[in-house]
């Protein structure tokens, strides 16, 4: 017998989880001894030599298409414990090395204090399509000389000088105030009145009507570059422009290079080496905002002929500029005006300005991009991770764990970045083993026998090359007897639904057997017998579900490992039923066809047509879970079939797929007006039928809708809009009809009419001069009735008019008459 019950898995009685070849059971517990902060490790890769404590770092893929060459990567950490712990005061300790944890990558720190960490990190290759060999291990807490930084390998060759302006130094004219971070070394001089910084990278610096001077003699630009920097404008209303990077001669002639914002709020880019007219690439579109941090940047190579400009990474502007080559001489670049005293200052804030020798790609620039302007979300911090914690589990081989006076076996694994030393074992009875090892990886089997049934605190403990141990302990309840679980599970899709089965190595002890669903109870099933089986028709089509099969003895249950199902998308059924009648379903349909309906071996079919929210919309055909009902050959039924269409409803409200938020307006008020409807191929109509209502689980229940039909067609639930028109319309389908046209949609008439009490109808048809030509008496629950032309004798009639009487109770009064055409 099957009893569907809704209760969840109750965690009073003791529950014995097995997986397909390790168990876990009632009361387990872990308990962690904390030697160290915490216990596991975020990652598998070996380990830095003589630093004790890492985090590992997962990285984004780099935007595009492009795999980046030494790709100076932004890191930002902010107040992280223990960095602040562990790490030395000035950072001097914090390197970095790729997702091998062996491979040590060069850094920058432009800034650390108290777990804070701004640092530049040196990437050979930043992978477009690999995640894995993105990341990082960022290593501390070893007590150095000196720092660990090599931040000239940070920045490649074609790098001419990077500023990252978070200097601060009152007053004017000092030399090398601004650090460049390359190996050239160019650092720049203070001619910047204002000492007032911003953060954006770290540190940014204002600039208003001053500027800092580059090096000592010109950068070595051939017929190549690239201008980068972040800026943050304060105003934008001088008419030669507001420059960020620029060199400019004047003598003998007009000659420069640029990267401005100019006087409409436009990125602009500029090139003359030949003292005439400037050569410019200006963006017509990309607005530079007030106010705003934005980066700026603009390429040139004198092979394409090309000037572009961009702004967040993505270029705004490109233009063809009639020079191979930059102007290159003695004069120094300039940030943040045209040159030393030559005004187009700009005003605002200018950060991490950088000059290559190259033409950087649009990939490198938009990676750029992406990782400055959000770098802390640009990383995500996995777990703290101490150097020799090892980590221990304990499980056992068998379900039930345990049985009394029986040897029991357990699994004892345990790995560290060292090596295991020592694993400690008491079985909670008294007996205590000590085992030797020497392995950075454990995995052994050891035996035990427990002599009753008491409860039993198995614990383990592994130790270390350097002394640090961890602890893992479960509780050991002995059974009695032994308790198997299900075995040789197999799931069977099916139209009506997933079946599974299943069998028992024994029978004994056992109380009943019990289905779960998504940790629900599904339905409970005694007495049991060696070879199971359970059909679960309750199901939505394009979900997976989680099963389980537990066994229920009198001292506990064993529960399965999870049987997972893939998304159920079955939408045809078909199937031949004969004279003798039969049934078919689907998952929320089902037909029952009576003895005698079919004159012979027809084949039937139950079409999914759709399941989907947007039928109920006006506009659409308003029916929910339609199903399409064909015969071949086309064949009437001689006595009504039944119909039975499921609506399923999740915490009393109907179910849709999908559900689009939408609800309220289309259905609240209307779960309990739903009502089988057919459609008549211009509309669909309300017919009457039966509502029943089952429940399945807790939160899971359905109405059950079901009518008498008299032939195929496309059925689907629907709603009841107008009440006093669905007790009293009756609707005609193919008023004239056809029999014998080889159009088969109009070979017979069909009429829906009320039938609020389900009461037993007749159907008569009698020709205009009163003589009854065909007459069918139908069961309780018919809500429409078919003619095909054929008479009592089995005569096809003529053509012409006829009226159809459709009586409803034997009663006259209760008689419908339509006028309906027959056409030969």
């Amino acid at each position: 017998m099957s009893s569907q019950t809704g209760k969840k898995i109750l965690d009073k009685r003791k529950i014995f989880d097995y997986t397909v070849s390790v168990c876990s059971f009632y009361r387990i517990i872990y308990t962690l001894i904390a030697v160290a902060p915490l216990l596991f490790r975020s990652a598998s890769g070996g380990w830095f030599s003589n630093w004790p404590y890492r985090f590992y770092l997962s990285n984004r893929a780099a935007c595009g298409n492009e795999t980046l060459t030494n790709f100076p990567f932004l890191i930002f950490i902010s107040n992280n414990t223990e960095l602040s712990a562990y790490a030395m005061a000035n950072g001097n300790d914090i390197l970095f090395t790729d997702f091998t944890g062996t491979n040590r990558l060069s850094h920058e720190t432009e800034y650390y204090t108290n777990g804070t960490l701004w640092a530049w990190v040196n990437m050979p290759r930043y992978y477009y399509n690999s995640s894995k060999s993105n990341n990082f291990y960022i290593y501390f807490g070893t007590n150095t000389a000196g720092s660990m930084e090599e931040k000239t390998n940070v920045w490649d060759s074609n790098y001419l000088c990077v500023f990252h302006l978070n200097e601060e130094f009152a007053g004017t004219g000092n030399s090398d105030i601004y650090k460049d971070s390359t190996r050239n070394l160019r650092h720049a001089d203070d001619f910047v009145a204002d000492t007032q910084t911003m953060n954006r990278i770290y540190k940014s610096h204002r600039f208003s009507n001053d500027y800092a001077l580059i090096g000592a003699t010109g950068l070595p630009l051939a017929n190549k570059f690239t201008l980068s920097a972040w800026i943050y404008p304060e105003q934008m209303n001088i008419a030669g422009g507001h420059k960020i990077i620029a060199c400019y001669q004047t003598v003998p002639a007009n000659r420069e290079w640029m990267l401005d914002v100019y006087s409409s709020g436009r990125t602009r880019a500029g090139i003359s080496s030949n003292g005439t007219a400037n050569e410019l690439s200006a963006s017509a579109t990309a607005v530079i905002n007030v106010r705003e941090w934005q980066m700026i940047s603009a390429t040139y190579s004198g092979q394409t002929g090309i000037l572009s400009t961009y702004k967040n990474g993505v270029i705004v502007s490109s233009a063809p500029v009639n020079t191979s080559a930059v102007y290159n001489s003695g004069n120094q670049a300039v940030i943040g005006m045209k040159a030393a005293g030559a005004g187009e200052y700009f005003r605002g804030y200018i950060d991490e300005t950088r000059i290559s020798d190259i033409d950087r790609s649009s990939n490198w620039l938009l990676t750029s991009f992406s990782n400055q302007h959000d770098p802390q979300n640009q990383i995500s911090i996995g777990s703290f991770d101490e150097y020799g914690i090892p980590q221990i589990t304990i499980s056992a081989a068998s379900s039930p764990p345990a049985i009394a006076g029986q040897k029991a076996s357990f699994l004892i694994t345990a790995d560290t970045t060292g090596n295991i030393t020592n694993i400690y074992i008491n079985f909670g009875d008294g007996s205590i083993e000590n085992h030797t090892v020497n392995s950075s990886s454990v995995s052994q089997v050891y035996f035990h026998t427990y002599n009753s049934g008491d409860t039993f605190l198995l614990s383990a403990a592994a130790t270390s090359d350097v002394g640090k141990i961890r602890t893992n302990q479960i509780y050991i309840t002995p059974a009695p007897y032994s308790m198997p679980a299900a075995a040789g599970v197999e799931t069977i899709y099916l139209n009506e639904g997933l079946k599974l089965k299943w069998r028992l190595p024994s029978i004994n002890q056992i109380r009943r057997v019990v289905i779960y669903r998504n940790s629900l109870q599904l339905a409970g099933i005694s007495p049991v017998s060696s070879d199971m089986e359970y059909l679960d028709r309750y199901l939505f089509y394009n979900t997976a579900y989680t099963y389980q099969i537990g066994i229920e003895y009198p001292v506990g249950m064993v529960l399965s490992s999870n049987i997972v199902t893939r998304p159920f998308c079955l939408e045809l059924a078909q199937k031949i039923i004969g004279s003798s009648g039969g049934s078919i379903g689907n998952l929320f349909s089902e037909l029952v066809i009576p003895p005698g309906a079919l004159p012979g071996d027809t084949l039937v079919k139950l079409i999914v047509s759709s399941n989907l929210l947007y039928n109920f919309e006006p506009g659409y055909a308003q029916a929910y879970n339609q199903v399409r009902i064909e015969t071949e050959p086309p064949s009437s039924f001689a006595s009504n079939a039944r119909l039975s269409l499921l609506a399923p409803f999740i915490d009393n409200k109907i179910h849709l797929m999908p559900d689009d938020g939408n609800y309220d307006r289309i259905f609240t008020g209307s779960e309990n007006r739903l009502t089988i409807s057919s459609y008549n191929n211009r509309a669909w109509i309300p017919a009457y039928s039966r509502v029943y209502d089952k429940n399945v689980l807790p939160n899971l229940n359905y109405k059950i809708l079901i009518m008498d039909i008299s032939d195929g067609g496309i059925f689907g639930v629907g709603i009841i809009l107008n009440t006093a028109e669905y007790e009293n319309k009756v609707t005609v389908k193919n008023r004239v009809f056809a029999p014998q046209s080889s159009y088969s949609a109009m070979s017979k008439v069909t009429i829906f009419f009320p039938n609020s009490s389900f009461e037993e109808v007749t159907l008569q048809i009698y020709s205009m001069s009163g003589k009854k030509i065909y007459e069918r008496f139908i069961g309780g629950s018919a809500g429409m009735v078919s003619w095909d032309g054929l008479s009592d004798s089995g005569r096809m009639s003529d053509s012409g008019l006829y009226i159809a009487a459709i009586t409803k109770g034997g009663r006259i009064k209760n008689s419908y008459r339509v006028q309906i055409y027959l056409v030969k």
